[in-house]
């Protein structure tokens, strides 16, 4: 039996959810929200819920706490149980998860994306080394990628190969995080992203990244994975014309504002323990400018592609 309260509104439960979400995003990543005000004011909501969603699974995680990793995995446990009965029910009283599930059953985003997203946050809980990239690419997959598959479903596409793409976007820019996070991540949470079996053909070892020791060797594995992102980049940016015109802007920018991470760790010659290599205020401006510039000269002619057959 559902009991429903005399003042009971779901469309008014959603606005001060959909503030929070709106919230996190600018807390959380300026740059992504930076990205966000290109879109129309009608997707901007929706793709905000959708990050806070995102970000809320991974600080179960992430953020500093007092829980082992038996409590870590007990709350997840949870918050997929949620996800779940959110998805039957089409409501949650948790504020993140409410917003969400609005938008996803809007735009018709399957269960099996946001579950995937929990499923990388456990993976993260479980791994402190991964052996290969296959294994770090399962873990970008679920905790990068999916976001894009469901951001695609947002902001609208017109062809279905988009898809393929938007899961490489997710890839790239998360590796570009592994590569500016790498010295924080050994420093506070004694994990290391990079894979072991190319740390090893490169002749780097723990130690070097735990004193720090930019040595020639390490700079050539931090140079082999910085092209391997920018490749990944380059793939992922041929499907953007796949998407509808209206969230073609933001994604541009978002992958230029992204990709600057790698641009910023070349300039300084790899060296990503002296400083961590962020996009300076001025230079995302930058980025955004001619990410407008070039989102205003490409036409719907020259952003073509080959359709479905």
């Amino acid at each position: 039996m559902y009991l429903l309260t005399p003042n009971a509104d779901k469309d008014l439960d959603l606005v001060p959810a959909r503030q929070l979400a709106r919230l996190m995003t600018r807390t959380y990543s300026k740059s992504f929200y930076l990205a966000t005000k290109l879109l129309p004011q009608r997707l901007q909501g929706d793709v905000h819920s959708i990050y806070a969603f995102c970000r809320y699974t991974d600080n179960i995680v992430d953020a500093p706490r007092q829980r082992g990793r038996d409590l870590l995995s007990r709350e997840l446990a949870s918050w997929r149980e949620e996800l779940f009965t959110a998805y039957t029910t089409g409501e949650s009283l948790h504020p993140v998860m409410g917003a969400f599930v609005d938008v996803a059953l809007r735009n018709r985003i399957p269960v099996n994306l946001p579950a995937e997203l929990i499923a990388g946050v456990q993976m993260d809980l479980e791994y402190d080394r991964y052996p290969s990239f296959a294994e770090l690419r399962t873990f970008t997959y679920r905790v990068a990628s999916v976001v894009g598959l469901m951001m695609t479903r947002v902001l609208g596409y017109k062809d279905s190969r988009a898809f393929n793409h938007a899961e490489q976007m997710g890839i790239a820019m998360q590796l570009a995080n592994i590569l500016r996070d790498g010295e924080e991540d050994w420093r506070l949470r004694g994990k290391i992203y990079l894979p072991k079996d190319e740390m090893e053909h490169f002749g780097v070892t723990e130690g070097h990244i735990a004193r720090s020791a930019l040595t020639d060797n390490l700079r050539d594995l931090l140079a082999f994975n910085v092209e391997r992102a920018h490749s990944y980049f380059e793939e992922a940016s041929r499907g953007i014309p796949m998407l509808n015109r209206d969230g073609q802007f933001a994604i541009i920018a978002a992958a230029r504002l992204y990709r600057g991470i790698l641009y910023e760790i070349e300039r300084n010659r790899y060296d990503v323990f002296s400083n961590r290599p962020v996009v300076p205020g001025y230079r995302k401006v930058s980025e955004i400018l001619k990410s407008f510039v070039h989102h205003k000269v490409l036409s719907p002619a020259n952003l073509s592609y080959t359709p479905e057959t």
